[in-house]
C-alpha cells in the first residue's frame, strides 16, 4: 500500500495525539453493534477526510452524510473488520488499502446503533467506486476544516417530527450532523493540540 509522505506525517501526528487516550467503551443492552471508518486521504492538493451522502431510500439515516460503515455481521471477527468490509462495499476501497491508526470513542445513535469508529489512512492507489444503492455521492472535506471546531455552527434540524438543536459542520451546502458530527467533535477533543499540528501538516 502506497501512502504519500504528507499523509504519513499527518497520520503519525494523529497517532501521537491519540497515544495514551483510552477510547470510551459502552455496552448498553438493546443496541445493535456497528462500526465506521474515519478515512483520511491525500487528494493531491491537500489531505482530506472522506464522507458519503447516503441515498434517500435507505431504511435508516437516509440522505444523511456519514462515514462509511454499518452494522456488524456474524462473519465479522470484530468491529474493525466491519468497518473495513463496509468501506469496501460502500466506496470500493479494499481492506489492504487502509492503514488503521486506532479506535475512537463508541457512540450510540438515536436509532440504537452502538458505533465503534476506527481511524484509518487510505492508500494513494485507492479509487472510489461508490455503491449506487447506498451512496448518493462522495463528500470530501479538507482536514483543516474537519478538525477545526470553529467550522461547526449551531443548527436546528427536523427529524421524525421534532426539532434537534445541535452543532453541525457545513460543507458544499450540506450539513454533517447527528452521530457523525459528534464523532468528529469527539475526535478533535481527543487529539487536543495534535489537531492543530495535523492541520498544519495536511497542506504542506
Amino acid at each position: 500500500m502506497s501512502i504519500s509522505a504528507r499523509l504519513t506525517a499527518v497520520g503519525e501526528e494523529l497517532h501521537r495525539g491519540l497515544a495514551g487516550y483510552r477510547p470510551r467503551v459502552l455496552g448498553p443492552e438493546g443496541t445493535r453493534p456497528a462500526a465506521v471508518l474515519v478515512p483520511i486521504w491525500d487528494r493531491g492538493d491537500q489531505v482530506c477526510m472522506v464522507f458519503t451522502k447516503r441515498t434517500a431510500y435507505l431504511p435508516t439515516h437516509a440522505g444523511q452524510i456519514s462515514f462509511p460503515g454499518g452494522a456488524c455481521e456474524p462473519e465479522d471477527r470484530d468491529t474493525r473488520a466491519t468497518a473495513l468490509r463496509e468501506t469496501h462495499e460502500e466506496i470500493g476501497i479494499p481492506p489492504a488499502s487502509v492503514r488503521i491508526l486506532g479506535t475512537l470513542d463508541q457512540m450510540i445513535t438515536i436509532t440504537d446503533y452502538l458505533i465503534t469508529p476506527h481511524l484509518g489512512l487510505l492508500g494513494n492507489g485507492g479509487k472510489f467506486t461508490p455503491n449506487p444503492v447506498e451512496v448518493e455521492r462522495m463528500v470530501i472535506v479538507p482536514l483543516y476544516k474537519a478538525l477545526d471546531m470553529s467550522s461547526f455552527r449551531q443548527c436546528h434540524h427536523w427529524y421524525q417530527g421534532r426539532i434537534l438543536r445541535q452543532l453541525a459542520l457545513e460543507h458544499d451546502g450540506e450539513l454533517i450532523w447527528g452521530a457523525t458530527a459528534r464523532m468528529l467533535m469527539n475526535f478533535i477533543y481527543s487529539l487536543g493540540p495534535a489537531a492543530k499540528r495535523a492541520i498544519e501538516l495536511s497542506a504542506n
